[in-house]
């Protein structure tokens, strides 16, 4: 049986015939490898790798809209720049009351002597004023009023800051005081001067902070009792700082720079947009505004030596060196902390 078995096995065998059959077996030419090239493959590869992050960086400076160097602002207007301030660390706005040695408190001191500068020219003697003012809220007009103020106070002059934001009070709480009086009650005939000035813990440094919020703060802005108030001021200090609202958001500020003799505006770094300078260059062109000045805020970069004599004296000057004490930037894990306390 199994050798009938295998017959027929043998017999199914023989009979799958294969259809193939070679015509002409292959014969090497000579001409080598045609594909795939890999050399060629390499290069693409490279050349797309490399192209990738070129777009991608092309693609994120040409459509960010807002300011990051002082070319930027030298490129969108002819106001000139009087001074740059680096990134505030100490998440306190007394930066230079608490550390007077940091570099912030330098870039202030560039400020004092820039303003300084700015008097002398127009020849001005006695009370001297300064305005700031920026686009929008949140680029630093508190912050800079307080620290401005603070080296003027420093140098043992007379100083007082005003708070004119009356929308939006702030700088009270910098200081340990209250809102409760201000200029809002002297602008209505509610208060005098000597019943809205306080006293802080510096020495030559006073605070008129806004008061309640009125209806109408453009108007009270406007009216004579608002002049009155810097005569009376011009009177008692060497130097009032007047701290605004934004210019780009409310018209408060137009109305009072006919009181000062300067202006600072201020940019804030990687927060102010470049559409914003055309309100402010077009003031400029028709004489609406005058004396003013830039003041880019909280400037990231590293510092080179000489950097800052022409946009805020002392800016990195001496980095490194002990000249300094400049804030040293948390860790990751004290970030972490930081962000979690915050939540």
């Amino acid at each position: 049986m199994f050798l009938a078995k295998r017959s027929e096995a043998g017999l199914v065998k023989a009979a799958n015939v294969s259809d193939v059959m070679v015509i002409d077996s292959a014969k090497d030419t000579g001409g080598g490898k045609i594909g795939p090239n890999t050399q060629l493959n390499y290069m693409m590869a490279v050349l797309f790798g490399l192209m990738l992050p070129f777009l991608i960086v092309f693609l994120i400076v040409f459509f960010n809209t807002k300011v990051t160097t002082v070319k930027d602002i030298e490129r969108l207007s002819k106001i000139p720049v009087l001074g740059i301030i680096g990134k505030n660390r100490t998440g306190e706005n007394l930066a230079v009351l608490n550390k007077s040695k940091s570099s912030i408190a330098e870039a202030f001191r560039g400020l004092r002597s820039g303003l300084q500068f700015i008097y002398k020219k127009q020849g001005i003697k006695g009370a001297k004023t300064v305005l700031l003012t920026s686009s929008i809220s949140g680029e630093g007009k508190t912050f800079c009023s307080i620290n401005i103020a603070s080296v003027f106070a420093l140098s043992n002059k007379k100083t007082v800051i005003v708070g004119l934001d009356l929308r939006k009070p702030k700088i009270f709480g910098d200081f340990n005081i209250d809102n409760n009086v201000g200029v809002v009650n002297y602008l209505v005939h509610d208060a005098t001067l000597e019943d809205i000035v306080q006293k802080t813990e510096v020495h030559h440094l006073d605070v008129i902070t806004s008061g309640e919020i009125p209806p109408n703060p453009s108007e009270l802005l406007m009216s004579e009792r608002m002049e009155d108030l810097i005569n009376e001021l011009k009177a008692s200090y060497d130097y009032i700082i007047l701290d605004s609202p934004p210019i780009g958001l409310v018209s408060d500020a137009l109305v009072l720079t006919k009181y000062v003799d300067a202006t600072l505006y201020l940019i804030r770094q990687n927060y102010t947009k470049r559409g914003m300078f055309k309100f402010i260059n077009d003031k400029y062109k028709t004489g609406e505004v005058s004396n003013i000045s830039f003041v880019l805020n909280f400037f990231q970069e590293k510092a080179k030596y000489g950097y800052g004599y022409g946009y805020g004296y002392g800016y990195g000057y001496g980095y490194g060196q002990g000249y300094h004490d400049d804030d040293i930037k948390p860790s990751l894990l004290k970030r972490f902390k930081k962000l979690f306390k915050r939540k």
